[in-house]
């Protein structure tokens, strides 16, 4: 009996010695680029995060808005014909996208048009994972549901109140604040650390400061509807939990804005917040990660 034991220990050493070692594949990266600007007077910051686009062949970029629903929005020219389409490639994958000739002008211009051709926002990844490297200035997109295994995943809500797609939502924990809030991730709060439209969005994010009065260092500009938008921002003590991780994020808070959520948020959780961290979105197992 000893010798069996003896010989069925020894055998279990070897199969686990000549197992492989399973290692995390590598995600098949391409690049992206920020579209850079100064605002308020001050130095150039991260504005915006483009995406390398084909468009019937012509290289265009798009902005990436995850706090739009839609998959393509585009920039110029109007509502899209429903009797034409625009061959796109984007993130390794090849579409039809509904187009009009109002739409298309800008593949006629230099650079189409020196600005993004369209928005893209959720609906265009939200069969699989799309994974955004911020200091490297990568992303990619799998149809494979990434963190559906992950413990330190944290969860994700996708929230519909549009036509299409969806909204990113995660949770979010003000110091010293009692339970949690949810905010909207927004790639295309570029800029931005955290972000309050309202005064009951200001009090979720930083509890009882007062808030900012518009000055010299204000930031304004268009809204989505034409709108004039006022931004303050304030530096934010208390500081966040925001995917596990404990942020110190600017809080700015932008009168004005026409869009307006139907369920309570904490307001919007901007690029800025997250710095050069990597993120990772699976939205099929509804969860996210973000790195340290």
């Amino acid at each position: 009996m000893i010798v069996l034991l003896m010989l069925k220990t020894l055998l279990l050493l070897l199969a686990s010695a000549s197992a492989p070692v399973v290692q995390a594949v590598e995600p098949e990266w391409l690049p992206f680029h920020w579209g850079m600007g100064s605002v308020a007077g001050g130095p150039p910051e991260r504005l915006g995060l483009l995406l390398p686009v084909t468009v019937n062949g012509v290289a265009c970029t798009v902005q990436l808005d995850t706090g739009a629903n839609g998959e393509w929005n585009w920039r110029r020219g109007g509502p899209a014909a429903t009797d034409v389409r625009a061959e796109i490639a984007v993130a390794g994958r090849r579409r039809a996208i509904p187009a009009s000739a109002a739409n298309l002008v800008q593949l006629q211009q230099p650079d189409c048009g020196g600005a993004p051709i369209a928005i893209v926002g959720n609906a265009l990844f939200d069969m699989g994972s799309l994974t955004l490297d911020l200091g490297k200035s990568r992303y990619a997109w799998t149809p494979a549901a990434l963190l559906a295994g992950a413990r330190n995943a944290e969860p994700l809500l996708y929230l519909s109140w549009a036509e299409g797609g969806g909204h990113v939502v995660v949770e979010v924990t003000r110091a010293g604040a009692a339970g949690l809030s949810y905010a909207m991730l927004d790639t295309g709060a570029a800029r931005f650390g955290v972000v309050a439209t309202t005064a009951a969005e200001w009090r979720a994010l930083t509890g009882s400061a007062a808030l900012p009065v518009p000055d010299q260092t204000s930031m304004r500009f268009p809204g989505p509807n034409g709108e004039d938008v006022v931004c303050t921002e304030i530096a934010l003590a208390s500081g966040l939990e925001v995917g596990g991780k404990r942020l110190a994020p600017r809080a700015a808070y932008c009168s004005g804005h026409s869009f307006k959520a139907p369920v309570q948020l904490a307001g919007t959780v901007g690029m800025a917040a997250l710095g050069n961290r990597t993120v990772v979105l699976d939205y099929l197992s509804r969860r996210w990660m973000l790195s340290d």
